[in-house]
This record gives structure tokens, sequence and C-alpha cells, in this order.
């Protein structure tokens, strides 16, 4: 035996509790108790009570919950010794099987009797009960003569082991046992031996009572396994007939890992939590099951049946056939693992806390034998989070709800400027290598923004371009709390979003993400955007489409890839189908309306295919004019960008004027280094290898600013691909390299490979290469996945879905960030939304894709009840209503038609104040006079409006009422008593 540990229940004295132990070399008894005086510095100590020692090789432990100190122990030798472990120097009754034998198992029931259970024997049962009440010797102060056998009351299972056995019921008059096959039932009222129930099973070593519901125990095997089972299912079968009834829930090899280092296996259920039990792993880990019972069902309907189409209708028809639900299932709802303060246990038991009734400690035993208690850190046990990311939690301490502060929220607009933010944070960002142009993609109109680029704020550059000052201990100061987290959350930005005006104005959206408080807006979010704008811009305008071909909001994968790339989309504004001839003469026209910057625009390549190669860059945003591209360099230059100037004037093959921007650098670092690119000039001919060769290569990948190892990985070799493959140079700039110099088959192995990488990874900037195509949806449900940033999934998608094409995933993200809106209130918003949807959908004649959302309130005429915004069912031979509207005069007012129901005729009520009809506007001389601006006109719209109470059904003028109910609370019609206003 390496030790044992359990806790004896009924034997607390107070606050004390007792602990019943047998030291690792199984010679001692040891009681234990709590050490409850001072509770705050000694609830961890156990305090060494009683010891009961002379026993060798103890197999197995016992005692009796009724009489406080009884303690049994069994040996190898097949010896039975019953004491009282709480007197110093007690007398025990031995109690001796016929041979020596091994005793397995040890066990009491609440009066005096005693099971115990040995190894197989061919002269003797393995199963033998003894009244210990019967032997008086062991409460007096006499010793049983050893060579006496005290011949038991019960005996079962002739010429077989027993491995474990324990008394059930109320009234301990059952004994279950298990065989190496068997797990049997005895009922000792009965004078046969024949079992209850005989269940064939090889998991029948420690049989474990749950406390808390008797009919539930467990039972182990030799090889780890561990079985729940239901007592009651098994008593019902056949007196003596061999069953093979299945466990409620069975966990294969679970405590394999026990067995390969130790001989025993500590396997404990809770006695302070219900449906609660825990084994101890590696001597450092015990881990605890949670399980939860499934009610039988109610009613006796008849089960549903399930097709096998689906995998959701088939998961449901195995459940059916698994589980019988007119009976209690049992099912595992949490798995929670301790990490114990001290390693090698061997054995533990739960000790609880009467500080509080929900905590619990564990009483451990080292594989030496020393015995300490640990506390427990309780996990939570339910979690719920709402849509503004407030959270409630429930667990075994209590419930904790957190609710969030809307106030920083709600004053985003008074974000201090960033010069501000730039005192407050102790953030130094590197050079922004990462910033994108603005594309040059639709009219010449729209190249302003080239020359007038700035460095973006702080608050905009992305986390891994971010540093914290090496001088300052900034993450220790910086520790965000809990509700620092929960706003910077996906949830929380995208709510902070929406109310800062983020939606489909591709033009609004960067000034939007600017104001966004938070670690989670970066530079890559707001380009794509940028590149939308200028995307939606030029379709605007009709310069994407030609030819009866709409290339709107195509990539530069789509136009180098040509009609392979659009089938399935609705790209053809003719009723025909896009033809190869087609794409190509609209790809010409698009190019030729750009005249000379199209014309300006150099392919180094040599290549068959340049009107593509000129569309592609256009598409791209990184194509400028020679004036642009000297302009463009100059900014550079003038903001401290010489880097970057440098490798522009590389990226269009000008070396010698990178050499120039380089030498007149203020930067010494720099001068140097236009010396060693002025080498190119001399040895770029040269088919050897140099020592000028190899220190080049050496810089490229030496060197920190990614603009200069692009530079240097150039110029040793004369190789784009180097340059290529510097991944922290933005994806414009290296798509617009390889545009302009690898050959055909080298540009469409590099865009695929760079299309399939920006795809799998979910970067927002590969739509640049991809397009608003069924590629792209795929690059954006990367996106989601990576962010959980459904909202500019969705507002992005849909510039392109349903108009060109349709897919389910984006219709997923529409409906999830239309529910966020409505969860948060945000109607309005939502409103919005859905219109700019329907206005996006619209393709090049203005048909739209999408029909707009049904009303949700409509005017009900209280006559015939009918809807009085849609028109009345003509019909031949009827004219009952043009009779009515001519008896009506309404023929003299053509304004009067919209007074009357077009079903039956009925005027609409009257207001209950100025008893005008509901539909003619407040008089100038009762209102106010209405102003010429935009804002006084909807302010009077609005007085116009109709208004109905729910209950008494009257209605009046919105301004009426208002004015009523400011100063009165019931109802202005007469003999009406409704408190209109207060319901």
């Amino acid at each position: 035996m390496s030790g044992k540990i359990v806790r004896a229940l009924n034997w607390d004295i107070g606050y004390e509790q007792r602990f019943l132990a047998v030291n690792p070399l199984g010679d001692e008894v040891i009681l234990y108790k709590t050490d409850e005086e001072n509770t705050v510095q000694n609830a961890e100590n156990m305090v060494k009570l009683h010891s009961h020692s002379g026993i060798e090789h103890i197999q197995c432990l016992g005692y009796l919950r009724s009489h406080p100190g009884w303690t049994g122990v069994g040996t190898m030798d097949g010896n039975v010794h019953i004491f009282d472990v709480t007197k110093t120097e007690s007398t025990r009754l031995k109690l001796r099987s016929k041979q020596h034998r091994p005793c397995n198992s040890l066990s009491f029931n609440n009066g005096a009797l005693v099971a115990a259970c040995f190894d197989k024997s061919r002269q003797d049962n393995s199963l033998q009960v003894w009244d210990v009440a019967k032997h008086a010797q062991v409460f007096a102060n006499s010793m049983d003569d050893d060579g006496q056998i005290i011949r038991p009351h019960y005996s079962y299972l002739a010429n077989e082991a027993t491995l474990s056995t324990v008394f059930v019921g109320n009234e301990g008059m059952n004994l279950m046992a298990g065989g190496y096959k068997l797990l049997r039932e005895f009922d000792l009222r009965e004078s046969s031996t024949t079992p209850i129930y005989q269940v064939a099973t090889k998991l029948t070593m420690e049989i474990t009572l749950d406390p808390f519901q008797p009919h539930l125990f467990s039972s182990l095997s030799d090889d780890g396994s561990v079985s729940i089972w239901d007592r009651r299912k098994l008593v019902g079968k056949s007196k003596g007939s061999v069953t093979s009834e299945s466990p409620v829930l069975h966990f294969s090899k679970l405590l394999s890992d026990l067995l390969r280092r130790s001989n025993a296996m500590c396997f404990r259920y809770s006695t302070i939590r219900r449906g609660e039990f825990a084994s101890v792993f590696n001597g450092t880990l015990i881990r605890r099951w949670n399980t939860g019972v499934v009610p039988p069902m109610k009613n006796t309907l008849s089960l549903p049946t399930f097709s096998s189409n689906d995998t959701l209708s088939s998961l449901k028809s195995q459940s059916l056939q698994l589980y019988n639900p007119h009976e209690e299932s049992l099912f595992v709802a949490l798995v929670l693992d301790l990490k114990t303060d001290s390693p090698r246990v061997v054995s533990f038991d739960y000790s609880p806390d009467y500080d509080s009734s929900t905590s619990t400690y564990f009483v451990c035993m080292r594989e030496k034998g020393l015995v300490f208690r640990m506390p427990v850190v309780e996990s939570i046990e339910s979690l719920d989070f709402n849509c503004y990311n407030e959270f409630s939690m429930a667990g075994p301490e209590g419930t904790v709800t957190k609710l969030l502060d809307d106030s920083s929220i709600e004053d985003q607009n008074l974000i201090p400027n960033q010069t501000e933010q730039r005192k407050n944070l102790k953030f130094t960002a590197k050079h922004d290598y990462l910033e994108e142009e603005a594309s040059t993609m639709g009219d010449g109109d729209s190249t302003g923004p080239i020359t007038t680029t700035a460095t973006p704020a702080l608050s905009d550059l992305p986390l891994d371009i971010i540093k914290f000052e090496e001088e300052d201990d900034v993450p220790l100061q910086k520790m965000l709390d809990l509700s620092s987290v929960l706003s910077n959350d996906i949830c929380g930005l995208i709510r902070q979003r929406a109310l800062l005006g983020y939606g489909v104005d591709a033009e609004r959206n960067p000034s939007v993400l600017e104001l966004v408080k938070g670690l989670q807006t970066p530079l890559l979010i707001m380009n794509t955007w940028k590149w939308l704008n200028l995307a939606k811009k030029s379709l605007d305008k009709g310069t994407m489409i030609s030819e009866g071909v709409d290339l709107g909001y195509i990539g530069v994968l789509g136009v180098w890839k040509g009609v392979d790339d659009i089938k399935g989309q609705k790209r053809a504004t003719l009723k025909q189908q896009v033809t190869e001839q087609q794409f190509n003469n609209a790809v010409k026209a698009i190019v030729s309306k750009k005249g000379e910057k199209s014309s300006g625009i150099s392919i180094y390549s040599t290549s068959d295919r340049k009107i593509q190669r000129k569309l592609c860059l256009i598409v791209s945003g990184w194509y400028l004019t020679e004036h642009e591209f000297d302009e463009k360099l100059n900014y550079l230059i003038k903001i401290g960008e010489v880097e970057k100037a440098a490798a522009w004037a590389v990226f269009h093959n000008n070396v010698p004027r990178a050499i120039e921007i380089l030498a007149q650098s203020k930067k010494e670092r720099l001068q140097l280094m236009s010396t060693a690119v002025a080498g190119y000039l001399a040895y770029k001919d040269s088919n050897s290898n140099l020592p000028w060769n190899d220190q080049c290569r050496k810089l490229a990948l030496e060197l920190d600013h990614p603009y200069l190892r692009a530079i240097f990985a150039f110029i040793a070799d004369n190789d784009w691909w180097d340059v290529l493959d510097e991944h922290a140079l933005p994806l414009k700039e290296r798509i617009g390299i390889a545009l302009r110099f690898l050959s055909d088959k080298d540009l469409n192995i590099y865009l695929n490979r760079v299309a399939d990488t920006v795809v799998l990874r979910g970067e927002l900037e590969g739509l640049i290469l991809t397009g608003l195509t069924p590629r792209g949806i795929d690059l954006l449900q990367s996106f989601v996945n990576r962010t959980s940033d459904v909202q500019t999934a969705a507002l992005i998608a849909q510039f392109a879905v349903p108009r060109y094409f349709k897919d389910q995933r984006v219709d997923h993200w529409i409906d999830s960030y239309r529910n966020l809106l409505n969860s948060w209130g945000l109607f309005k918003t939502r409103a919005l939304f859905d219109v700019a949807r329907t206005k996006l959908s619209k393709t090049f004649n203005g048909v739209a894709t999408i029909r707009p959302p049904p009303r949700q309130v409509y005017l009900q005429c209280p006559r015939c009840n009918k809807n009085m915004g849609t028109p009345a069912k003509s019909s031949k031979g009827n004219n009952q209503s043009i009779l009515k509207q001519f008896n009506r005069l309404s023929m003299k007012n053509p304004i009067a038609d919209s007074k009357l129901c077009p079903h039956c005729g009925s005027p609409l009520p009257r207001c209950a104040i100025c008893l005008l009809n509901l539909a003619t506007p407040i008089p100038r001389g009762v209102a106010q006079d209405p102003e010429d601006d935009i804002r006084q006109q909807t302010l009077d719209n609005f007085k116009n409006k109709l208004s109905f109470c729910l209950t008494c059904h009257h209605g009046y003028h919105a301004q009426h009422a208002e004015e009523w109910f400011l100063k009165h609370y019931v109802c202005p019609v007469p003999d009406c008593n409704c408190l209109c206003n207060s319901k």
C-alpha cells in the first residue's frame, strides 16, 4: 500500500474535521484533525491527534461512522484488525480467514457489521461478514486469543477472488462485491447466497458510493478505466442471472497514468458538492469532474424521427439511440484541474470550508507520509456576455456582474489632438514602412492625395511597428484594467465605430477610424477604405464600365486572369456572356481613357500583355506620371523619408536618382550607403561574384530599415525576386514591382502565390489583389475568423454583393451586424445601413438587386381594418367607390384622395384637439410660421405627423398631442378618461 488518507465522516467535533490515514509503509494508522484554533493562519495545517501501530503490511482501511474511533484494517496475511484509534492503549479484535491471503477491501455498515474480501482460496469463501458487536472484547481491556478463529456470520463466493466490497442501502444489509469478471450485490437478510444481480464487467475494483446520490456508484478496472453505475437499473434484473448492463458513464483508461507510476489509484467522490468526483494525476494535479443529470421526458408522445440527409439530423438520431429520453441521463458538465501545493501526492480527500459553504479544501498525503491541507481556487460555473460586452458570472462564491461606463464612448468627439496623444502615450514609432499612398485609380483630378499624403497619426500605426521606450518600464505602467480590456474588445470597438458613423461611406470611414480609441484600428483597414473609395468613384463616373463589361471593384488578379476570373459574376451590361475578346477590348478602352497618365506608365518587362499590366497598375493605384513621380520623391525627402524615396527611385528603375537622394541626405550613414549603391553602376554588367556583391547581400540581411534592405537586395544580384521576398514592404509596392519587371510566367506565379497567402491569412490589404470577387469574399472570411470584425466585412462586401454575385457568407455577416445594431438600440444606424445597401445593389442601369425591407408600421382603416397604404383592388362594373368619392366631393380637391381609405372610402379620423382631418396639415395660423431652412422644415413635418393612443384609439397631430399632454393627463375627448400619455 502506497499510503491512503480518507475523511472520517461523522467523526467531526465542532469545526474540527477528522481524517484517517495509513502511512506509505503500511505499519501505522494515524488520526489527523484540522487546526481550527486560528483559522486565518493555520487553515492549511493538519494536527496529528492519535496513532495506532504494531500492524504490518496494511492493505486496506475502513471505519465505522456511527462510533467515532472504531477503525478496521486488512493486512497481507488475511487478518482484519478492529480497534479504537482514539485510545492510546486500545485492544484489537483480530478476525482471521482460514488461509493466509491478502485482504483486498474492508467496509462497515451503519450498525456493527464489517465485511472483508480476500483473494481466491479453495477452502474458504472470499467475501466474509462479521458482527463486531457480538465480540465485546474489542471494547473491553482484554485481548483475543490469537489462536482462536472467529467464524463469520455471512460468507459468500467460494473458489474465486473478490477485489472490492461496500455496504449499500439505508439499512446497511445489502453488500456489493466485485470479482474479476462480475459485479454482484447480496442481501444479508436472505438465507440464500444467490446475488440480487450479477453484471458481467471487468470494472470491479474500488467500488465507491456517491454520498449525495446513493443509487450511483463508481468502479475501476486494472487498466485505469472508470465507470459510473446506476444501481436502480441493476436491481430490477433477473435474480442470479448474469446481465450485461452498461454503465451510465464510462471513461476508458482514465487513470492509466496512475498505474504506470504506482500500484494504487486514488478516486474520490466529493462530500461537499453534488455530482462531483476527482482523482490525482502525476502526483501534482487533481482533476475534478462535475456531472449533471438530464431528467426524463414526462410526456409519452412518440419520439421524433430524423432523416439522415444532413449532419445535424444524423447526430440527433444517434443521440436517441444512445440515450433513452424516458430515463435519467448523466453527463459531464465541467472538468477542472487543480495543481497541488506540493509534488508527489499519492492520496487525498475532500475537506469542507466552514467559513464558506461553497469553498473546498483538499487534504493530501505525499509519498513519504507528509500530510497537508490546501485550498481550492474555485472556477466560475457560468459566464454570460450581453451585447454591450458587460457580463455576469456565477460560481461557488456567488455572482458578479460587470457593467461598463458608457461615458467614454459617448465623449468620443472630445478626443484630444494628436499632439496631446503623443504626450500622454509613451510610444515611439518606427518609420512608417507600411504607409499606403492614396490610390490614383480614377480620373486625373484624383491625384491630389498623392502629393499631400502626410505621415499618419500615431494611433493609426499597426501593432507590429509600435515599440515602447526602452528606458521606461511602460508595460508595467500600462497594465490595462478590466474595463479597458472589454472596451478594446472587438464588440466594444464595433459599437464605438457605429456610434461615430462608421458605415458604407468609404470616403468618411478612414477619418472615423482615426477617432476610435484602442489598439485594434490598423492602418491597413484605413487604406482598404481609401482604395474602395476611389474604386467607387471610378465606377460612379463610368470609368470602369466599357465595351459592355462592368469591371467595378475588380482586383489586379482579375484583370490579369481575364474572363476566367469573372465567371459566374454578373459583369456584362448586355444580356450575352462576356467573351475573351470583349474583355480585352474593355481593358484597352479603360486604359486609353487615362490618356497621358496611362501612356506614361513604364513596363520594363518584355511582355505581350502590357495593356493588362497597365490596367493592373491603375487598379492597384501605384502609377504616376514622370512629373508626379518627381513631386512625390521631393515630398518624401522633405518629410524625412529619405530611405523610402531612394527605394522608390530604384523600384522605378532609376538607380542614379537613388544614389543622388542618399548622397544629399543630412545623415552621414546614408551618405556612406550612397557610395555602396554607386558600385551597382560599375558592377551591374559583371558576371563574377565580387566582394562588393557579398557585402551587399550581408547588408540586405542585417539592416533594420526594410527599404534599405530592399535596395541592397536588388543591387547585390540584380534580381527583383529578392525585393519581392521583403514582406515588410507594402503589398501594393511589391505588386507594382512585379507588374513592371517580372515576365508573364513569373508574374502569374507570383500573383497566384501572394493571393493564396493573403486569402489564407485574411490580410485585408489583399483586396487590392483579389478585388471584391468570390476570392475576395474568401479573404474576408479569413479576416473575420482572425479578428471577429464582422462589421468591416459586412460593410466592404456589400459593395459587390449582390450586385455582381451572391454569397451566403455575406448574408450571414450582414444579418449578424444588423442584429448587433438592433440589440444596441441603434435603429437609425441600422436603417441607414439598409438604405445604403439597397443603393449599392443597383446595377449600371439603376436596377436594385435587393428588395427594400418591408414597412414595419402601417396605417389601418378604423372601419374596414385594411392597410390604407395599399391601393384597392379594381373590379369591373363596380362603381361604388367612385360614387362614394363623388358624393363626398372628393373630385373637387385632388389632395382629398389621401384623406380617404382606398378600400372603403372612409375618411381618416379627426384630430381630437383641432378637429381637422389628420391628413390635413396644421394651418399656419395655428402653428408657427415655417422657416426656409431644412431643419425647420423637418420640424414642421414632424408636427403634422399622426399620433394615436393604442388604448382609446383617439388620434392627434403630433404637435397638438405634445402641447396638450404637457398640461394634462387625461384624453382631450369628452367622456374619455384614458390616461393616454401614461400608458
